[in-house]
């Protein structure tokens, strides 16, 4: 028995021991509970109640007592919806099931207290499992403090980067203020004098560039002789932190020297290194002015008698504007000008721009203005008006006076009259313009003779390359010979003139094109072969390995600066032979044609060949009478070689022969992009083919359609433009010829008909117009071809190849 009591005693020792560490254990978290500054509360997810809670929560909820917290739910103390619009009680259980799952969650929210206001808090919610009860113990702790903290640093922040905008604003401003700035502004480093930085004024009056002066210092502009006052600008610059203004000489970079104000400042940048700002006039106006003041006054009454004498010999007026009072002072001749009276005039500003005619008055003003801001000179001409009505034009100059400060205070000016000028530069101008209406004039004259020559020409060559064809006797062939050989020649004079009008008038254009030198040097063999054949002398072609076949250029050109050498040499020789020798070489730095054209004909002397270039000019006037010929054909030629970027040269003796070589520089092309022949010798096979010919002139439609003749084709011909129009409604044609001058529809408007119901209809030009302007204006209205009158049978048959070509 005292053994189980023992026992007991020792038990319930024990017991009591438990229980007081128990005790102590709760009574420390209690206090923790208690004296923690976050609100704490208890939660019995199976009551939906708060079961236990710490003064902290009681205050922060707005409730009076615990007793009353503990009558509360969770949902009592939040509003309705949170922030992101959704219910708190649903928000609230979502949150509670994260804490039971993971065991700890973390998130913000939105409560309120009793009385209704709300605030921000920060929630950590842990799940307990307590004696077979779910509970949840909430910490909250009130953040509205700490997030209207983050807010006003997020205000600052933002005010901080506006501030810095503002600040880069600001300084782009002064940048672009100092770089724009009407004086010199330079910053030197202060221990070597290295330029840092300079505006564009500076460089202005310095006469070097920006880069040019960020790699010297201000001692290279500076003459030796102002060391000594430099050193001294620098003891006061260390010394009071300026310096000047004063007074020194720059060296410009032209080498001139010449006089310029300065001051500065001393500044140090965020390193710690120390420059010099400093603000350079130039002042050699001013010290000019200086001077000029200085030596009027030293001998005024020498100078104003000459200065009068000198007005009064050119009608030069003086006048001078107070820019204060607007005062303006007027010399005699002054009054002359304007035609008035001293009693007339209130010498006044405005009293002057009265006396200007209104439409000048702006501009004077705005050029006036200018020159006192220093922006622009003020050297205007404008018309004044005389009481009586009589309008002068008067030419005006001026001076700005400015103060030390160099604000302008005063303008000195002078007027003088030019209306005899004015008068004598319109007539100029009329006598220019009259005198290119007139060079239009010959322009269009030369183009209608043109016209109206060719035409008939086209039935006379025409016939006469018909007539080749049939079996004549001997001394008909002779004459007929001759015949065409005079009828060529009258083409070509006439072909030169309006070259030669072309080329005078700056009316001549280039083609660029890709060519066939071959081509072209055989077309001028075949050209000149029969007046080759007749003379009984020789003409090849030679080629060196150097030779080069295909040029980019204008064929017809070339061809026409070889075929007036090649012809001329043929012409002036009488035995021997002509040789043309072509090759490829570097001239100028380009490839060129290289070609020399050598005849052992009659020669020429030093003098003759000196003026052979001249219009107009031939050996002598023997020469003419024996061979023919304008004169114009070697101009021509030099004229066309010059606008290709070339050269020609002459060598001759009297009795020796000529050579003659021109260089060509052209781009080289890899081959021709129209291979198709430019003329046929033979004509070709068009049957089957259905071709109408618009033409007005009775000679011409029968020469016409004898040449086409040996096509074969269908031919249908019309006197006008309407009638074409109306054959190609009723029947199908393959090919339509289209003079251009016809009475009724002319070919252009004819051709414009066509096109709207027959787009695809080739339409060739047949007409006598020959001008570039012209025939470029045919091929913008959408003829294929040219066919320029007198008519080339060969040139024709090789247009019909060239359309078969092209259209299939």
């Amino acid at each position: 028995m005292p053994a189980s009591k023992n026992n007991l005693e020792q038990e319930n020792t024990k017991l009591k021991r438990v229980i007081a560490e128990l005790t102590y254990e709760r009574d420390k978290y209690k206090k923790i509970f208690d004296a923690s500054a976050d609100a704490y509360s208890v939660i019995d997810l199976s009551s939906g109640k708060f079961i236990e809670c710490n003064q902290v929560a009681i205050d922060m909820h707005g409730v009076n007592s615990m007793g009353n917290f503990l009558n509360l739910s969770p949902a009592d103390l939040s509003p309705e919806l949170q922030p992101c619009g959704n219910r708190s009680d649903v928000l609230a259980k979502a949150h509670i099931n994260c804490a039971i799952e993971q065991g700890f969650h973390s998130f913000k929210w939105i409560h309120s207290r009793l009385d209704g206001t709300t605030f921000n808090c920060l929630v950590n919610l842990t799940g307990l499992f307590i004696e077979g009860s779910q509970l949840i113990l909430a910490v909250g702790r009130d953040i509205s403090d700490i997030e209207i903290a983050q807010k006003q640093i997020s205000t600052e922040a933002s005010e901080k980067q506006r501030f810095k905008q503002a600040f880069l604003g600001e300084k782009e401003k002064f940048e672009k203020f100092v770089d724009l700035a009407p004086v010199g502004i330079a910053i030197n480093s202060i221990s070597d004098g290295s330029f840092e930085f300079v505006n564009e004024e500076f460089g202005r009056i310095t006469g070097y560039s920006v880069d040019e002066l960020n790699q010297m210092d201000y001692w290279q502009l500076t003459p030796e002789k102002y060391e000594k006052q430099e050193h001294e600008q620098l003891e006061l610059l260390a010394k009071y932190g300026q310096y000047g203004p004063y007074q020194k000489e720059y060296i410009h970079k032209n080498g001139n020297v010449y006089p310029v104000l300065l001051s500065g400042i001393k500044i140090t940048d965020s390193k710690g290194e120390t420059f010099i700002w400093s603000v350079v006039q130039d002042i050699a106006h001013q010290k000019q002015s200086e001077q000029q003041i200085k030596t009027a006054k030293e001998k005024v009454d020498s100078f104003a008698l000459r200065m009068q004498l000198a007005n009064d010999s050119a009608g030069i007026g003086v006048w001078e504007l107070d820019l204060k009072t607007e005062k303006l002072v007027w010399d005699s001749w002054m009054y002359k000008l304007y035609g008035i009276s001293e009693l007339e005039f209130s010498c006044t500003y405005q009293a002057w721009l009265d006396r200007i005619h209104v439409d000048d008055v702006e501009h004077n003003e705005r050029m006036l203005d200018e020159a006192i801001n220093g922006v622009g000179i003020y050297d205007p001409e404008f018309r004044v008006v005389h009481p009586d009505g009589n309008i002068r034009t008067i030419k005006a100059s001026a001076e700005i006076l400015r103060d030390s400060d160099g604000a302008a205070i005063k303008v000195v000016g002078v007027n003088y009259d030019v209306t005899e000028k004015v008068d004598a530069i319109r007539k100029l101008f009329d006598a220019k313009l009259a005198a290119e209406n007139a060079a239009q004039s010959k322009s269009d004259f030369l183009a209608n003779m043109s016209h109206e020559i060719r035409t008939p020409m086209n039935a006379i060559l025409g016939g006469l390359q018909l007539l080749k064809n049939f079996n004549l006797p001997e001394e008909l062939r002779a004459v007929l010979k001759n015949a065409s050989y005079s009828g060529q020649s009258l083409l070509t004079i006439i072909n030169d003139i309006l070259d030669y009008s072309k080329i005078e008038s700056n009316q001549l254009q280039l083609e660029k094109a890709s060519f066939s030198l071959t081509e072209v040097l055989n077309s001028i063999t075949y050209d000149l072969d029969s007046l080759v054949s007749e003379k009984r002398i020789g003409f090849t072609v030679n080629k060196d390995e150097s030779y080069n076949e295909y040029w980019i250029g204008d064929l017809v050109r070339v061809k026409q600066i070889i075929l007036n050498l090649s012809s001329n040499a043929v012409k002036f020789t009488e035995k021997g032979s002509v040789k043309i020798n072509a090759s490829s070489k570097v001239f100028k730095g380009k490839e060129a044609i290289y070609l020399e054209v050598v005849d052992s004909g009659i020669g020429m002397s030093k003098e003759v060949t000196e003026h052979i270039f001249v219009r107009f000019t031939q050996a002598d006037s023997s020469t003419t009478r024996k061979y023919g010929g304008t004169g114009l054909g070697m101009s021509i030629t030099i004229s066309l070689v010059k606008m290709m970027g070339g050269e020609i040269d002459i060598q001759s003796k009297q009795g020796l022969g000529t050579t003659v070589t021109i260089k060509l520089p052209l781009p080289k092309a890899n081959n021709i992009a129209d291979k198709a022949p430019k003329k046929s010798f033979k004509a070709p096979n068009l049957k089957g083919k259905k071709i109408l010919i618009a033409e007005d002139n009775n000679i011409n439609q029968v020469l016409i359609k004898a040449i086409m003749a040996k096509t074969n084709a269908d031919i249908t011909i019309v006197e006008n433009g309407l009638l074409a129009f109306e054959a190609v409604q009723l029947e199908l044609f393959d090919l339509v010829f289209m003079d251009i001058h016809m009475p009724v529809m002319d070919g252009i408007e004819a051709n414009q008909q066509i096109k709207t119901i027959l787009p695809n209809l080739p339409i060739i030009a047949l007409t006598a117009n020959v001008m570039d302007k012209d025939v470029k204006h045919y091929y913008q209205q959408g003829f294929i071809f040219h066919v320029p009158k007198p008519i080339d049978i060969n040139e024709l048959y090789g247009t019909l190849r060239r359309c078969l070509y092209l259209i299939g």
